[in-house]
């Protein structure tokens, strides 16, 4: 926190003690505990790391100023995987006083945590459910807009999947990557590791993924009882589903241990739903990858980076759909006030962030972040909002019924290897976003005269007359000198080139090319319809015959 006074700033950030309970005595408390009686709101406040490991208290601590100590955040959800023995666990857990719908904290897991941050150098630990006053509104508000920053200079996130009753194995599927806030809880920190339960001991990790092979380590936290590793690598072996362990010590040419690693999903048995020729590559886990891309250090642009934040957010669910928005709001550069927005006003506070990115001189990094999704009908720039629940994962309503939006989702991000500018403008308050984009009309064709064939998107690779959107409907590409000169009372149809995109692994074939599908309802105003895919081989055509308009996009 920056303050002219020296002095002063070093005094606000001194650490005071603001509750001192011992484990034995929480473990007593029948009701939910008020640590938070001595608290002032709109401060920050840490766990003693130290009290917790050696000496089983629970010792919490407060000040005025950013904290000048070295600490951890922890990323979990607040409803997580349900221990195998619920009476013996009941006797060494506790619950906190405003968050009863929460799952009770572990004082076995609470110690986990304190013991991994002093493995990683960090004194103190940041757990948002004992660190911010959870029956008072005006801390809650005052503490997400110091979200990003708790995050970003925690010295490392660690990451308890299963939540905080219980540690949960490899094994076990969690819902951690499907909330809303965790994802910049590992986005924004400069390190993050996953804790787990584990009883095999320190080793070294080896998964394939692709044509890859990568190697990782297991650290212990707990002996017999608990491990962590970086979740870079984590990612990796829940990708591929399994990985090999070797324990230290292990002998020479002794076999390693397989072991399943279903933390963050299994993948869908069968056919994807929503899956078509647009998809850049058979991704196992998209939702695993997107994570990956985003938390990438190796990203060239903010494009690419940002395009992988909208895309992970867009497959995460919340109690609070709003908060799908104000978790993602300090990676992007825009801090919102919290205040301002209704719990269930995702749209109203989608576009507020939009526009503030746009103001910024940013691009619109959310365009084309799920071609086979449809287009919000209130904010076409944006696909559809899904169905956001604390104990499901998102949904959409399909025709045929409801289906999980990971499903749904190729993990993708731009590249520009296709020298195609980015899509930047402005927004006004209903949403509309006006900008300049390559684009080529289009005009639809009925189903019955189309020349494609079932199984095709466009005719000609390398330059097509004809497409068809991922909406399954047929349009002619219209040279310019086909257009009529009066044309004002004919609603216009524009395919509005969004980029090169790549998957996992890397190509640069197949249909990396897409663009939106717009149509005017109004004098310049248009809606997103749908999407279409281009061949790599398009390039050339695309880069040299398209041409720049002004367009306005509805919301």
């Amino acid at each position: 926190m920056a303050d002219s006074n020296p002095e002063s700033a070093s005094q606000d950030a001194v650490l005071q003690e603001i509750c001192n309970i011992s484990f034995d005595e929480l473990s007593r408390r029948s009701k939910p505990v008020d640590i938070m009686s001595s608290a002032t709101p709109e401060r920050y406040r840490l766990l003693d790391c130290t009290e917790a490991v050696s000496n089983r208290t629970l010792r919490i601590l407060e000040s005025a100023g950013f904290p000048r100590v070295n600490y951890a955040a922890l990323s979990y959800v607040w409803r997580g995987n349900h221990p195998a023995n619920d009476g013996m666990l009941s006797r060494r857990e506790f619950s906190i006083l405003g968050a009863e719908d929460a799952d009770p904290i572990s004082l076995d897991v609470l110690s986990d945590a304190c013991a991994a941050s002093l493995a990683c150098g960090a004194s103190s630990l940041w757990l948002d459910r004992l660190c911010i006053m959870q029956t008072s509104k005006q801390d809650k508000h005052w503490q997400i807009q110091e979200m990003y920053r708790v995050y970003a200079f925690a010295t490392i996130c660690v990451v308890a999947p299963g939540g905080l009753r219980c540690l949960a194995s490899f094994s076990q599927e969690t819902h951690w990557i499907h909330r809303g806030w965790t994802l910049q809880e590992v986005v924004a920190p400069p390190a993050v590791a996953v804790m787990f339960a584990w009883t095999h001991g320190a080793g070294e990790v080896e998964v394939e993924v692709g044509c890859e092979t990568i190697l990782g380590r297991i650290e212990v936290v707990a002996p017999g009882t608990s491990a962590m590793m970086g979740l870079a690598h984590t990612l990796a072996v829940c990708s591929a589903g399994g990985f090999e362990f070797t324990p230290d010590g292990a002998d020479e040419g002794a076999m390693p241990l397989r072991i399943k690693a279903g933390l963050f999903g299994e993948p869908p048995t069968g056919s994807l739903p929503g899956v078509t020729q647009t998809s850049v590559s058979g991704i196992r886990l998209p939702h695993v990858a997107a994570l990956g891309f985003a938390t990438a250090g190796h990203l060239d642009t903010d494009e690419m980076r940002d395009f992988c934040i909208w895309q992970c957010a867009l497959v995460r669910t919340s109690s609070r759909p709003v908060d799908i928005v104000f978790s993602i709001m300090g990676i992007l550069g825009v801090m919102l006030d919290p205040s301002q927005f209704a719990a269930d006003d995702r749209l109203g506070a989608t576009i507020a962030l939009a526009r503030e990115v746009l103001r910024q001189g940013r691009s619109a990094s959310w365009l084309g972040l799920s071609a086979n999704l449809p287009p919000c009908p209130y904010l076409s720039t944006f696909p559809a909002f899904p169905r956001t629940s604390v104990a499901t994962r998102a949904t959409y309503d399909l025709p045929s019924g409801g289906q999980q939006l990971v499903l749904l989702t190729d993990a993708i991000y731009p590249n520009d290897i296709g020298l195609f500018p980015p899509i930047k403008g402005s927004m006004d308050e209903a949403g509309y976003h006006s900008f300049d984009a390559l684009a080529i009309r289009v005009v639809a064709t009925p189903a019955a005269t189309t020349i494609l064939s079932a199984d095709s998107i466009y005719d000609d690779a390398r330059r097509p007359t004809q497409l068809r959107a991922v909406s399954g409907s047929t349009w002619a590409i219209c040279p310019e000198e086909a257009i009529p000169d009066d044309e004002s009372q004919v609603p216009q149809s524009y395919a509005v080139m969004l980029g090169f995109y790549n998957g996992i692994p890397a190509v640069v074939t197949g249909n990396n090319i897409r663009a939106m599908l717009v149509t005017e309802h109004a004098k310049d105003r248009y809606h997103v319809c749908s999407y279409f895919a281009f061949s790599h081989e398009a390039l050339q055509w695309a880069s040299t015959s398209w041409k720049e308009r002004a367009k306005g996009t509805a919301s």
